[in-house]
């Protein structure tokens, strides 16, 4: 994220103190411009780039903030610094906001992306539900969607769903309740677990191991969403959950 475009999320940023601007321009310094250390003509530079006057002595802002007690800024040999608690107020701040509007991008941008009508209508609720906080409800819908796309994705060629057949007795050869299943049509999926699917699907050679290992992971994270626990599931996990399953089965398995 370049400057201007993180100046732009920062709510009222003219109306700050030159100080507070400097602690921002620090902050998008250390995280977007890979500087552990700046200088006073770093943040002159920052001032220039967003098309803002800095004050008549930014270098007393730098050493009031150096100042402050507790401190908010350290200096050594090598520059200025934010202090750790302040780098991580705002990282909490931003880094979170960012990461919101990444996914938030990637759910806007996917129904043109996705032909099929239904898939389209219930990525629509789960958008809804990502937006209003509700990220039990987007991780269970988010995992539904993708299970489903992948279904459809094996019905949709003969070759597929051929190697699918044959394989699931290849992957439970002892088990007699699937000896006899032939999966022609969505319904018939219904007789195996998700579970089964995904390991029939890797013995059939049509995932990858890692896919295989995705699946797993937000299947588990979808069970334990799906049910009342004490295990919370917080923005983190669902963001965590929905880039990994659009990215790799929605968008991968067209």
């Amino acid at each position: 994220m370049d400057l201007p475009e993180f100046i732009r999320q920062v709510k009222d940023f003219d109306t700050l103190s030159h100080p507070d601007k400097i602690k921002h321009f620090a902050w998008w310094l250390h995280r977007h411009g890979s500087q552990e250390r700046f200088d006073l003509t770093s943040i002159r530079g920052c001032y220039r780039i967003v098309n803002r006057q800095p004050s008549d002595n930014p270098g007393r802002d730098l050493t009031r903030l150096e100042a402050r007690r507790p401190r908010e800024l350290l200096k050594d040999m090598g520059g200025y610094r934010l202090e750790a608690s302040v780098r991580d107020a705002l990282d909490a701040k931003y880094l979170a906001h960012e990461t919101v509007v990444i996914i938030s991008a990637l759910l806007k941008d996917l129904p043109g992306k996705i032909s099929d009508t239904a898939e389209r209508r219930y990525l629509s609720e789960a958008i809804i539900c990502y937006k209003h906080q509700a990220y039990r409800a987007a991780t269970v819908m988010t995992w539904n969607l993708a299970f489903d796309h992948l279904l459809g994705w094996i019905l949709a060629d003969a070759q597929r769903l051929s190697n699918f057949n044959t394989s699931v007795t290849k992957r439970y050869p002892q088990d007699k309740k699937k000896v006899n299943i032939t999966v022609s049509k969505r319904e018939d999926f219904s007789e195996l677990k998700e579970s089964e699917v995904i390991e029939i699907c890797s013995k059939a050679s049509l995932i990858s191991d890692d896919l295989k290992k995705i699946l797993h992971e937000k299947l588990v994270r979808r069970n334990i969403a799906a049910h009342p626990s004490l295990v919370e599931i917080a923005r983190p996990q669902a963001d965590d959950t929905i880039s990994d399953l659009v990215n790799n089965v929605i968008l991968a398995l067209g």
